[in-house]
This record gives structure tokens, C-alpha cells and sequence, in this order.
């Protein structure tokens, strides 16, 4: 938690799930996080009348996604962060669909001194990733060095999960064959894909194509050979300019109306952040 706390501190960003507070006692601790009412991107993975169809609003949802990484990728000159875990449980949403990174509890700060790059990893590190997103070069060795292309690699897994509607593996029993599949070069089947492709007017295809290239190109097996996750924002970001604004907002109302929330009124929308917690009297205050 400590490490946590310590990664938040530096990454204060509109595509970051922001953090109000935080509290620790006796063998605890604790953060207070922005409330994200659209739950996470696994939820609409379970939405299935209409998870896969509004892909306007999945293209703005990996924008989003990218953005936050490359944020935090690209902090300033001596410092960035590797987020370590990334996967649908850990890109969340506002009730208005919007997308925001969350869970830096694997997360390692990356520190550099002049020309050489360093990892700054606590000899206690525990391993904590998350087997279906891992990259290759992550499950031959659990204990290799947190990098910005792993990240890379599950962003790219998680594009996949999003336009198949499916689970890299649906089987524990089939967990070690899948480790061992991946570690070989073989990546999950897309036939769902293809599919889904068939069933889209000439524009849908386009932007389509666009997510499932840049999802083979993500989780290719080099990791020199991924793009950075500034290139995958511009590159989402420039299709997702070619398309107008309120075709994005139709399809985020009608997805809304699917996971049945509520878009808030802007005046609904202002909070007062919590700064501090008192403990000794065990109440929120002003900062």
C-alpha cells in the first residue's frame, strides 16, 4: 500500500482514477478513491446484448486507456511509472463511460541517472500479475524487471478481451497450456472477431480493423518491436477525430441505457475533494 500511495502521489491526470485521501492505522492502511459508478471495463465484457457493437465508444475507451499509460510512462526526463497489472478490472469508468487507469498496487517507479536506466525494485517486491494479461517475457520469468512494453503487451490482451467478448483462457484447467502457448509466440484465437467484422457497415469496419491491428502489434512477441503507448494514443487519437463527437455520445446514451446508470448533470458533477484524515477523532476534514 505504501508503494501504492507512493506511485499515486506522481501521477495526478485526468485519465487516473483520482485519489481523495488517505487514512493508515496499526498494520493498515487504507485510500480514498474517486467513485467510478460504470464499474470497470470487465462489466462490459458481461453486457451482452450490447458490449461489442458500440465501437465508437470502444474507440474512445482504448484512446482513454492509452492516454493514462503514456502518461504515466512518460512522467518527466528521470522518472517513469510501469503500471505492472494491467487488466480489464483495472480500467474503470465514470458513469458516463469515460475511462480512467486504476490500481497502482503493482506498480514500480522507474528512476534513470543520466544515460542508464535503473529499476528501483524493494528487495520485499512481492510478484503480482495477472497471468491471462502477462507478457512472454513475463511468465518465463516472474522476477523480470517491470517494463514499459509489458505494459504494452497487456494493453494489447486487453484489446482482445473487448472485441471477442471473451476471456484470454475460459478454463483454469487450461491455464498452464495457455502460459505455455504464449510463451511459444501463439496468441487466443480471433475468430469472434472476425465475426463481429461481418456483421459491420463499411465505416464500423474501418475503425475495427484499426483496434485489432493495433492489437497484434501490441502483443507481439519482442518486446522492441511494440509500439509505444504515445504512439498507440496519437494513432487512436487521429482516427478518433475522424469521426463527429455526438456519433460517439449516441452510442456511449445507448450503452448507458444498457448498464442502466445515469449520466450526471455538469452541475452534478462538482465535488470537494477530501485531503486528510483525522484518525484521532476518526473524521474526514478540509485540507
Amino acid at each position: 500500500m505504501n508503494s501504492e500511495l507512493e506511485v499515486l502521489q506522481q501521477v495526478m491526470n485526468k485519465h487516473i482514477v483520482c485519489v481523495y485521501a488517505w487514512t493508515e492505522w496499526p498494520g493498515s492502511m487504507a485510500l480514498v478513491l474517486e467513485y467510478m459508478p460504470g464499474g470497470s471495463l470487465a462489466r462490459l465484457v458481461d453486457e451482452e446484448d450490447c458490449n461489442r457493437s458500440f465501437i465508437l465508444l470502444f474507440l474512445r475507451i482504448f484512446y482513454e486507456l492509452s492516454s493514462g499509460l503514456a502518461f504515466i510512462h512518460n512522467l518527466h526526463t528521470l522518472q517513469r511509472v510501469v503500471h505492472g497489472d494491467l487488466k480489464p478490472e483495472n480500467a474503470l469508468l465514470t458513469s458516463d463511460l469515460h475511462c480512467k487507469l486504476s490500481d497502482f498496487g503493482s506498480a514500480q517507479i522507474m528512476r534513470f541517472t543520466g544515460c542508464t536506466s535503473t529499476s528501483e525494485i524493494p528487495k520485499s517486491t512481492k510478484v503480482d500479475t495477472t497471468l491471462g494479461y502477462a507478457p512472454p517475457e513475463k511468465l518465463k520469468s516472474l522476477q523480470t524487471k517491470p517494463k514499459k512494453e509489458q505494459d504494452t503487451y497487456s494493453f494489447g490482451m486487453i484489446l482482445y478481451v473487448m472485441l471477442s467478448g471473451s476471456l484470454p483462457y475460459d478454463n483454469p484447467g487450461y491455464e498452464k497450456a495457455f502460459i505455455e502457448s504464449i510463451k511459444g509466440g501463439e496468441r487466443p484465437d480471433e475468430t469472434s472477431i472476425h465475426e463481429l467484422r461481418a456483421t459491420f457497415n463499411e465505416d464500423k469496419q474501418q475503425i475495427l480493423d484499426v483496434l485489432q491491428s493495433m492489437m497484434r502489434r501490441c502483443w507481439v512477441q519482442n518486446p522492441s518491436e511494440r509500439p509505444t503507448m504515445i504512439q498507440v494514443r496519437n494513432e487512436l487519437q487521429t482516427v478518433l477525430q475522424q469521426h463527429r463527437e455526438e456519433d460517439v455520445l449516441a452510442e456511449v446514451t445507448k450503452m448507458v441505457t444498457c448498464m442502466s446508470l445515469t449520466i450526471p448533470k455538469k452541475e452534478d458533477q462538482q465535488f470537494q475533494p477530501i485531503h486528510d484524515f483525522v484518525t484521532k477523532d476518526q473524521r474526514f476534514v478540509q485540507g
